[in-house]
C-alpha cells in the first residue's frame, strides 16, 4: 500500500489512524521490528538521523522533515482465524436473543444466542495493538491515553455488534482478561502493572451499550481475569484438576484437597509469532501446522507467509527429533537459519525466543505443582492457541508435562455467553472469584531454576 504523508509527526502513529497501518505490536518500541516501510519520496529524520528516500525505515522510528513524502507498507491482517467455540454444559434453552463478546489482548470473538443455540459468529483483531502486543504495554500506553485505548477496544467490540446486528438483542456480556475488562470500560489499569498487582476493581457495575443492559465477567486478580473466572465455572474444575490458559500471559488455576490455587507466567509473545523473523498470527497465508523435509500444512491458499505459533512447536519438536536441533536448540550441523520454503526461514534467534516462552509454561505449571505437593490428574487446556496446538509435538518438547489433557477451547466466551443467556449466575460468578488463592510466581525460588530447566529440549 502506498500513501502521502505531509504531516510531521511520527510516521507509524500517522499510518494507523485508520487502524490498518504496520504492525506495532511492541508499541512503538523499536524491538519487533514489524512496522517497516519503504521511503519512496522526501526527506525524513529515522532513529535520529536525517535520510534521503529512497531508504528502508522502522516507522515507528520516522517523521517526515520535508513538505511531503510518499510511504509504501504493508498492513497489519485483520482476517485471521480467531476461535469462537468451547466445550463445556450446553447453555440453558430460552427464548432471548443476547449476545456475548470474549475481549482478548489480541483478538475479539462473539457470538449471537438464541434458545441456547449460536446463531451467528464474529471476531476481529485488538486495534490496541498499535499501543502493543501485551497487557504491560497498554498498562503504560494507559498512563499517556486512556481514552484512545478505551476507544480502540470499543471500535473492535462495535464492528462485531454490526456484524451480528441488535436486532431483538436483549443483553450483552463480555468477559476478558483483568487490564482488558479495565480498559473497555475506561478504567486505568495502572495498579496492575505495579507490585503487589491489586486490580483497580474486580467487579463491574452494569452498565448499558446501545441501550442494552451490559454485563461483565468478574476478576480474579490483577494477571488472573475474567477469562479464567469463566474458565473456572465451565470446567466446573475439581480437586486435582488444573486450567491453563496459554497466551502472552499463561494463567494457571490448580484445585487441590486444600483449596484452589492461581498463578500466572509471562510466556511473552512469541508464540503469537511477535519478534520471530517469519513469525505471524494465525491469519491466512500462516502455516499453521509443520511436518519436516518441506512438508506442512497452512490457512487458506497461496503462498505462504509465515509461521504461527503451533507451527513453531512443531518445528522444534520434529527437527530435535530429526537430530537437526540439540538440546540447547543449536543447529546441526551448524547453521544460523534452516528453511521452512524458499522464502522462509527459522532462525537460531527465533528458537532462543520459543525456548523462553516454552520454559515459562512449563516452569509456571511445574512450580505450581511442586507448591502444591501434588501432579495434576487431568489438565484443561483453554484459549486459541490451545486449540490447534499439537498436544503430543508439545509435551515432547516439554512444554507441557505428560497428563491427562481436554482441550476445552474458548472458555472465556463460552463464560460470558453463560452469563449473557442466565444474568443470574453473576451471584456465582462474584462468589468463585473470591475461592482461588494468588501465588505469585516471582515469591517461589524454585521458579527460576524450573525455567532454566525448561529451557533446554529433552
Amino acid at each position: 500500500m502506498r500513501t502521502t504523508i505531509t504531516a510531521k509527526e511520527n510516521l507509524a502513529q500517522l499510518l494507523n489512524l485508520d487502524g490498518h497501518g504496520p504492525d506495532l505490536r511492541c508499541g512503538g518500541g523499536g524491538t519487533c521490528r514489524r512496522c517497516g516501510v519503504r521511503l519512496l519520496s522526501g526527506t525524513w529524520e529515522v532513529e535520529g538521523r536525517i535520510v534521503e528516500a529512497p531508504a528502508e525505515a522502522l516507522s515507528c522510528r520516522t517523521r517526515l522533515l520535508s513538505d511531503r513524502g510518499e510511504v509504501e507498507f504493508t498492513p497489519s491482517a485483520d482476517d485471521g482465524q480467531i476461535a469462537a467455540v468451547w466445550n463445556s454444559l450446553p447453555l440453558p434453552v430460552r427464548p432471548e436473543t443476547v449476545i456475548a463478546v470474549d475481549i482478548g489482548t489480541t483478538t475479539l470473538a462473539a457470538v449471537k444466542i438464541r434458545s441456547g443455540e449460536i446463531i451467528a459468529k464474529a471476531s476481529c483483531f485488538n486495534a490496541q495493538a498499535k499501543y502493543g502486543d501485551n497487557v504491560v504495554s497498554r498498562i503504560n500506553a494507559a498512563a499517556h491515553d486512556l481514552t484512545g485505548l478505551q476507544n480502540a477496544v470499543r471500535d473492535s467490540a462495535e464492528s462485531l455488534l454490526a456484524e451480528l446486528g441488535l436486532k431483538n438483542v436483549v443483553r450483552i456480556a463480555i468477559g476478558g482478561n483483568t487490564v482488558m475488562s479495565c480498559l473497555f470500560h475506561g478504567i486505568d489499569p495502572a495498579p496492575i502493572g505495579i507490585m503487589p498487582f491489586i486490580p483497580p476493581v474486580r467487579k463491574f457495575s452494569e452498565t448499558s451499550w446501545h441501550g442494552i443492559p451490559l454485563l461483565t465477567v468478574p476478576c480474579i486478580a490483577g494477571y488472573i481475569g475474567g477469562d479464567l473466572t469463566a474458565g473456572l465455572y465451565e470446567t466446573g474444575l475439581q480437586p486435582g484438576e488444573m486450567l491453563v490458559d496459554i497466551g502472552t500471559n499463561c494463567e494457571i488455576i490448580f484445585n487441590t484437597c486444600s483449596g484452589i490455587i492461581c498463578t500466572a507466567a509471562a510466556a511473552g509473545p512469541a508464540f503469537e509469532g511477535a519478534g520471530l523473523h517469519f513469525g505471524c498470527r494465525a491469519t491466512l497465508g500462516a502455516i499453521d501446522h509443520y511436518r519436516g523435509n518441506g512438508g506442512y500444512s497452512m490457512l487458506g491458499d497461496g503462498e505462504a507467509q509465515g509461521l504461527c505459533g503451533s507451527a513453531y512447536v512443531d518445528f522444534l519438536a520434529v527437527e530435535r527429533r530429526n537430530g537437526h536441533l540439540n538440546e540447547f536448540g543449536r543447529y546441526m550441523p551448524q547453521a544460523k537459519s534452516m528453511p521452512v520454503t524458499d522464502k522462509i526461514f527459522v532462525h537460531e534467534y527465533d528458537i532462543e525466543q520459543l525456548l523462553k516462552a516454552k520454559a515459562a509454561v512449563r516452569a509456571g505449571i511445574k512450580t505450581l505443582e511442586d507448591y502444591c505437593g501434588r501432579q495434576a490428574d487431568r489438565i484443561y487446556l483453554a484459549g486459541g492457541f490451545a486449540q490447534y496446538l499439537d498436544l503430543q509435538n508439545a509435551i515432547a518438547i516439554d512444554m507441557l508435562p505428560q497428563r491427562q489433557y481436554t482441550i476445552v477451547g474458548n472458555t472465556s466466551l463460552g463464560g460470558a455467553a453463560r452469563l449473557a443467556v442466565a444474568p443470574e449466575i453473576m451471584t456465582e460468578l462474584e462468589n468463585l472469584i473470591n475461592l482461588p488463592r494468588e501465588i505469585p510466581l516471582n515469591t517461589l525460588a524454585e521458579f527460576e531454576d524450573n525455567f532454566i530447566d525448561a529451557l533446554l529440549l529433552p
